[in-house]
């Protein structure tokens, strides 16, 4: 427990500026980020992986099983298909994912209609990830530091970018901080009731992303052993077996929750009649007792075999994840930095500073002696070890929840900064100042955010999700019908249709073949090519693109008389 009179900090803190009136500001300020988000609906059209979890969640609705991409779980994309489902949209049963998704989208002709109601689907995600990163700060600093974390989160680009999408990570940020802090409170007063709230935030954790499976406990872990190691010694034996019975009873809502999420389905593991697995004969042989027990095993009837099916997709796509281009390398194989180094240049400055101070003060001042403080420190060293191991190497979304302890502990450092001294405090308003402004210049472009000490549109720092999230094509519409653009080349890094935005007379650009005229090309074809030839298109870096169009789709002139540049 936290040392002698500091548990009384937050109720103290509480009574200066009224709960009422910090509720209204606090909500003023979710409200503004709502505001935000929507408005950049009808900017974008539907990233990569949209129309995919679009389908997954329409194929659990209206076919009541969950066949199509099973390495995330349905929670995230059945709110995403929610929507849909009650105006009327249905499944048509297509084979490839990202086709079914596109027509549900495309349902009665009414995309931007559907691909609307599919990204509010998710925004209720974004509402609980406020409220839980207020709690949580609240909880462990009082309420001032909880209004000031959530009007960070609320102003963070690459969470307003994320919250903006019928995607899964956003989802992710929601329940995980509430898994983290239910587990505190759980510590600090082991009752049903508590057990009952963690059982049910790390359940639905795992049923946004099983990524929670393996953050949680790396999370969760160091979170007991602090509390372990600062509570009174005189507690042990008398809390000892009520921890017992009610982690057991958390353990068992989770995973009933879990099944839920797969609709209670019970069945064989592995439906592929015995087919042999090279990733598993590696691990087990191609024959043996061993070999036999494990492919037996596999063929077992039990609950939820596609959460079984989800996990062994996810390893085998940490195995060989998707390629990225990263301080001018390309690899699908990862790299050891790219999670510190994303973090660095995806996050404001003025935010990193003020985590900084935060982090600074809590390891060197005495709230180093109160646990809850580790409760948002351990999450940032945990999430990037685990980051650090990871070879899925593709956008800063996929350690998303770390920017709940971040904004907690940036909240702290200006709080502190802003109550040491009179110069203290207008660094502490300067920097509030310059991450307000920075969060305004990035609008609308959240997901293509890097802050002004990166040079994040070159592609230097990562042109997957980070930056080209095959976003912008409609932008492309828009630009060649000012341009008058009639017949143009295209390599286009997504899965919309260019004939819905009006590019209707395109060619798809010929790798490796220099072509004249209009070439319109994504960052990731620009910087990767193609899987046989990753220089496939790097003849037209040697031009001068005539406009960037948003931030992920390069146009460029290239006149039959080989002149490389063009006037603005």
């Amino acid at each position: 427990m936290c040392v002698a009179g500091e548990t009384a900090a937050p109720v103290q803190s509480a009574r200066k500026p009224a709960r009422r009136a910090l509720a209204v500001v606090g909500s003023a300020f979710i409200a503004i980020a709502v505001i935000r988000i929507v408005s950049t609906y009808p900017v974008f059209n539907q990233t990569y992986d949209e129309p995919i979890s679009v389908a997954c969640g329409m194929e659990w609705l209206d076919r009541g099983v969950y066949e199509y991409d099973q390495k995330h779980p349905p929670l995230g994309r059945v709110a995403a298909a929610l929507p849909l489902y009650l105006s009327g949209s249905r499944s048509s049963g297509n084979s490839d994912d990202r086709l079914e998704g596109n027509v549900i989208l495309n349902h009665h002709r009414a995309y931007w209609r559907n691909l609307t109601l599919a990204r509010l689907g998710t925004l209720p995600f974004f509402l609980l990830a406020c409220c839980a990163v207020w709690a949580w700060s609240a909880w462990a600093w009082g309420a001032e530091a909880g209004l000031l974390a959530v009007a960070f989160l609320s102003t963070l680009p690459p969470v307003l970018g994320h919250a903006g999408l019928a995607m899964t990570d956003v989802a992710l940020l929601a329940t995980l901080p509430a898994a983290l802090l239910s587990l505190g409170l759980w510590l600090e007063r082991p009752s049903l009731a508590r057990a009952s709230l963690l059982g049910a935030c790390a359940g639905l954790a795992i049923l946004c992303k099983l990524t929670a499976l393996v953050l949680f406990p790396a999370c969760g872990l160091p979170i007991v052993a602090s509390y372990a190691l600062r509570r009174k010694s005189g507690k042990a034996g008398a809390r000892r077996a009520t921890w017992v019975r009610t982690a057991a009873l958390a353990l068992a809502i989770a995973g009933f929750l879990i099944w839920a999420g797969y609709r209670f389905s019970f069945g064989p593991y592995d439906a592929g009649g015995g087919k042999p697995h090279a990733a598993l004969d590696q691990v087990v042989g191609q024959r043996g007792l061993v070999h036999d027990a494990v492919y037996g095993a596999m063929h077992a009837r039990i609950p939820a075999p596609e959460f079984v099916s989800g996990i062994r997709q996810l390893w085998l796509h940490n195995r060989e994840s998707d390629y990225n281009w990263f301080l001018g390398q390309r690899s699908n194989a990862g790299w050891p930095v790219y999670y510190p180094v994303i973090l660095a240049v995806k996050t404001p400055a003025a935010l990193l500073a003020l985590f900084a101070i935060g982090a600074a003060a809590l390891l060197a001042g005495e709230r180093r002696r109160c646990w809850r403080s580790w409760t948002l420190l351990w999450p940032v060293a945990a999430i990037l070890a685990v980051g650090l191991a990871s070879h899925v190497n593709i956008g800063v979304r996929h350690i998303l929840p770390i920017y709940a302890a971040i904004c907690s502990i940036a909240a702290f450092g200006a709080l502190r900064l802003f109550r040491a001294s009179r110069l203290s405090r207008a660094l502490s308003l300067g920097l509030l100042l310059w991450l307000a402004a920075e969060s305004a210049s990035a609008h609308p472009d959240y997901l293509a955010y890097f802050n002004e000490f990166a040079d994040g549109a070159s592609g230097k720092y990562g042109v997957e999700s980070d930056l080209d999230y095959g976003q912008d094509l409609a932008r492309l519409g828009r630009v060649s019908a000012r341009r008058g653009i009639d017949s143009l080349a295209l390599a286009y890094h997504g899965t919309a249709d260019p004939a819905l935005f009006g590019l209707t007379r395109w060619h798809a650009l010929t790798p490796g073949a220099p072509e004249t005229g209009w070439i319109a090309i994504s960052m990731y074809d620009l910087k990767l090519g193609e899987e046989k030839d990753p220089g496939a298109y790097s003849w037209l870096e040697r031009l001068e693109p005539v406009e960037v169009v948003g931030k992920s789709i390069r146009l460029y002139w290239a006149p039959p008389g080989g002149s490389t540049k063009i006037a603005r």
